[in-house]
């Protein structure tokens, strides 16, 4: 699939590129056409719950923008999951071993637990008009040669694993187009994109337990299955549970007594 023409533009210092992109769509500054932001560093970048997003040397940090219209109200939710597919798309044609960490992280996985390379942050931001627009953070660890050690699991870059460095311009436009393609794919083949990543979640078949916005444990089991609005199903002991915004963490399997 092509995805049409993307406009590539990149500040050096901003609060956040997702914060930016919201502000023009809500003052009418962008059309439907797809635009993609980076900067060098972001004084407020976001995660996902609100958390920071730290700056590193050498980091991608880039939020794309595209209008939403042709997408379902019901397949929005899968704009996080479409995006993380369309990030997967591009590094694992780089690097081996990686994988999609339910909902939308990239992870490492050839130390046999999983090192996080990649998070994704999805906005959906309404202009005056009524229109609707998807605004895709993006933070890669690209060529880091070093990673904090305060962070919430393990961190890997792509310089790292690959002992060189990644052509930076070229990884953001291969990306920015990967992700476009997999969102506008929601507007034809739902079921196909939800089965795509399926086949690339780490998380599926793994003892995991979610949690929520506390840090409270809601339920723990093997995580089972995607459902086609993007939710995860984790068997427990007590039958199934469904979870759509919890932190899920792959965990090791009690043993038994």
């Amino acid at each position: 699939m092509m995805s049409e023409a993307i406009l590539f533009e990149h500040i050096g210092e901003i609060d956040s590129t997702n914060a930016e992109l919201s502000r023009r769509i809500t003052a009418q500054r962008l059309t439907s056409a797809p635009i993609c932001l980076s900067a060098d560093i972001q004084t407020s970048g976001r995660g996902r719950r609100g958390r920071s997003w730290l700056n590193t040397d050498g980091s991608i940090m880039m939020s794309l923008a595209c209008g939403t219209s042709g997408i379902a109200s019901e397949s929005l939710p899968l704009i996080s999951l479409a995006a993380a597919l369309g990030v997967h798309d591009t590094v694992s044609k780089i690097l081996e071993y990686t994988a999609v960490k339910w909902p939308n992280d990239i992870v490492c996985t050839d130390k046999g637990f999983h090192e996080k390379l990649c998070g994704i942050l999805c906005e959906l931001v309404f202009a005056p008009s009524g229109s609707s627009f998807a605004v895709i953070g993006i933070g890669i660890n690209a060529n880091c040669n070093t990673l904090p050690k305060e962070l919430m699991m393990p961190a890997a870059s792509l310089r790292i694993k690959l002992e060189k460095s990644v052509d930076i311009e070229l990884l953001k436009r291969q990306i920015a187009s990967a992700v476009l393609d997999r969102v506008y794919l929601l507007k034809y083949d739902l079921q196909e994109l939800v089965r795509e990543y399926s086949r690339r979640c780490a998380t599926l078949g793994s003892f995991v337990a979610a949690t929520d916005l506390m840090g409270k444990t809601v339920c723990e089991g093997t995580a089972r299955r995607i459902l086609s609005d993007g939710r995860l199903v984790i068997e427990t002991d007590a039958g199934e549970a469904v979870v759509d915004a919890a932190d899920v963490s792959i965990r090791t399997r009690p043993s038994a007594e």
